[in-house]
């Protein structure tokens, strides 16, 4: 399988790829009309102003999923890490050992740029998610609320 995968940055005229990915993620958690984005604003704060990376995984030079993270700061540990925003992988290509692959792959990235830890949310409901999440050892962050405010 490795011989055929392929992990890479997106570039800039891959945009309406990057946003089709996006939107079949939304649609995948039941939230499609929260996929506002255009691709003018996608385009400007992946490539103009770089505030997270994306990374496509292609396999058999066909794009397959993505994954966009950016970076974050502990202050109590004064340590790097990033957070995981999205990670997805087309459904034909589920359950084939893609997704596991493509977690390792930026968890290592993510530690050969210097970041020590790896953070991401997942929705409540996601069992298939949650499960997958729980089969690689992650831990729970107890004794906090996510929250959001739209500024």
């Amino acid at each position: 399988m490795n011989d055929t995968l392929e992990i890479r940055e997106a570039r800039a005229d891959e945009i309406a790829l990057v946003q089709e990915l996006i939107r079949e993620m939304a649609k995948y958690e039941k939230r499609p009309e929260d996929m506002t984005g255009t691709q003018e604003s996608l385009s400007y704060w992946l490539f103009e102003r770089k505030i997270a990376t994306i990374l496509l995984l292609e396999y058999e030079k066909k794009v397959i999923g993505y994954a966009i993270y950016y970076p974050v700061f502990g202050s109590f540990a004064a340590c790097g890490g990033i957070h995981l925003e999205d990670l997805y992988i087309k459904a034909e290509y589920r359950k084939h050992g893609f997704g596991r692959y493509f977690f390792d792959a930026v968890a290592k990235r993510a530690k050969a740029e210097g970041y020590s830890r790896m953070e991401w949310s997942c929705l409540d409901w996601n069992t298939p998610s949650l499960a997958f999440y729980e089969k690689l050892g992650a831990a729970y962050d107890s004794g906090r609320k996510y929250l959001e405010l739209p500024l």
